[in-house]
């Protein structure tokens, strides 16, 4: 197995090389904010989008809003919030079709990527095969020890699952050098 280069490409401010953990210690806030609350993507159909977090994500339905009939009557649009992993992530019905991302768009960002071990990176891939997801991955990035797959949702919001454990030796020489997804490809009408 090849250790892959410990975060050797990321560096401070001021040039200093940084390690794994601290890319990963939490750091004091002057205004107490310690983690990022809920993460919400815009989408069509909540109800939809949140059979692919719970399908394709593993999603946990924790509540959601906008579907009681006093909500209906006051215009409140349909949300639902998942647990994945540690994270919270929100479907949130968007009315205005301009908000949606382009999906002939290859822009990287927006996105929101999900952290995982070696085994269950490789395992997320195989189940993106399975489900007949399209992606673009593995993918190093440069010299930094991380390896991604790339992948959009139903209404074309891009995501990313990412690992940087280390990676057996037959699959880095398998894996393109970052940059270049083509996004526009990743598009798809997956349904449950």
């Amino acid at each position: 197995m090849v250790q892959a280069p410990q975060l050797s490409g990321l560096t401070t401010a001021d040039g200093a090389k940084v390690t794994r953990n601290e890319r990963y210690s939490k750091q004091q806030n002057r205004f107490g904010l310690g983690q990022i609350d809920h993460v919400g993507i815009p989408c069509r159909d909540p109800d939809l989008s949140g059979l692919f977090v719970e399908r394709i994500l593993g999603g946990v339905e924790c509540f959601r809003a906008g579907y009681t009939p006093e909500d209906r009557a006051s215009g409140r649009m349909r949300h639902i919030f998942f647990h994945v992993g540690d994270q919270l992530l929100e479907v949130v019905e968007n009315r205005d079709p301009s908000s949606y991302p382009n999906p002939e768009s290859n822009d990287t960002n927006p996105h929101v990527a999900f952290g995982t071990t070696r085994d269950g990176f490789f395992a997320f891939i195989e189940h993106l095969r399975e489900e007949g997801i399209p992606h673009d991955g593995p993918r190093s990035h440069r010299d930094e020890g991380v390896v991604s797959v790339y992948f959009r949702d139903l209404d074309g919001n891009n995501l990313e699952v990412t690992t940087w454990d280390p990676i057996p030796v037959e699959t880095a020489s398998s894996m393109a050098v970052g940059g270049g997804i083509k996004w526009s490809q990743l598009m798809h009408r997956w349904r449950p």
